[in-house]
């Protein structure tokens, strides 16, 4: 399965907000019931651009900065700071309940949402994520995010954004524009919002609040994802009393990208299913 454009859409302009730990930007286009996007570890809200696209004639859909990225604020290296900057963009909606897409540390962010907060989520999908690595706080720093960073310092931005691009996206299937898009959102990402943000995945554990979880749920895998570790996904799938798994045939870490005609369809068939 290939991207099946070769033009990125463009994403709506960055909107922010005002919350108790400091600013969250975010992006929003259309209107209706809301669809919540949530990215992951060297993306941004502008990795949802073809979601934007495709989805906004139909939803209200929006996507968060994480806690660190584009413009919003950084918070403690603690899941929960991340869940409470969450719910407070998700309070703006109303009381409307929303559906939360979440994908890799999204969808860590995502899980723990939507299990603390079942009166706000209509319905769930998580999107190649795990439960979090559960290192204890006694834990040094990943090697992988020390290596990551001193090659972001030496080769700068730009480089560093390409090699993350070719890590994700199998060129030359996916077309060279969305590979530079996705590029230079990696990019974009800045270091300290990044090292935070691993840190907190590396302490998170949500395995104990996902048998929790009562909102219909769409785990989908993907087939040759190099990111998320075989027996993460097996915990997610094992512990989330999910409505349905899609492996999704083909793709790896990147589906909305490398894919997203078929991704956008996914999701659409389950959101307005429930």
């Amino acid at each position: 399965m290939n991207a099946e454009s070769n033009d990125v859409p463009v994403c709506p302009g960055q909107q922010t907000i005002a919350t108790s730990q400091g600013n969250l930007s975010f992006r929003s286009r259309g209107e209706g019931e809301v669809i919540l996007f949530l990215h992951g570890l060297l993306g941004s809200a502008k990795a949802w651009a073809f979601q934007f696209a495709a989805l906004s004639p139909a939803y209200k859909v929006m996507a968060w900065d994480a806690p660190g990225y584009g413009e919003s604020a950084l918070v403690a290296e603690d899941i929960d700071a991340y869940e409470q900057m969450l719910h407070e963009l998700v309070l703006t909606c109303g009381d409307q309940k929303i559906s939360l897409v979440g994908h890799s540390m999204g969808g860590t962010v995502a899980s723990r949402y939507a299990a603390r907060h079942p009166d706000k989520i209509k319905c769930l999908v998580l999107s190649c994520t795990h439960p979090g690595y559960a290192a204890p706080k006694s834990a040094p720093g990943s090697e992988k995010l020390q290596k990551r960073m001193r090659e972001l310092a030496e080769i700068g931005p730009e480089a560093y954004g390409r090699n993350r691009a070719r890590d994700l996206l199998p060129f030359p299937e996916v077309p060279a524009s969305v590979l530079s898009y996705a590029a230079e959102i990696a990019a974009q990402t800045r270091p300290e919002g990044l090292a935070r943000a691993s840190r907190m995945l590396q302490l998170a554990d949500n395995r104990p609040l996902l048998p929790l979880i009562t909102v219909p749920t769409l785990i989908l895998t993907g087939e040759k994802d190099p990111v998320v570790q075989p027996r993460l996904a097996a915990d997610l799938l094992k512990l989330v009393p999910f409505t349905r798994h899609i492996d999704m045939p083909g793709l790896g870490h990147a589906p909305y990208f490398q894919a997203p005609d078929y991704y956008n369809a996914l999701l659409d068939d389950f959101i307005s299913h429930n």
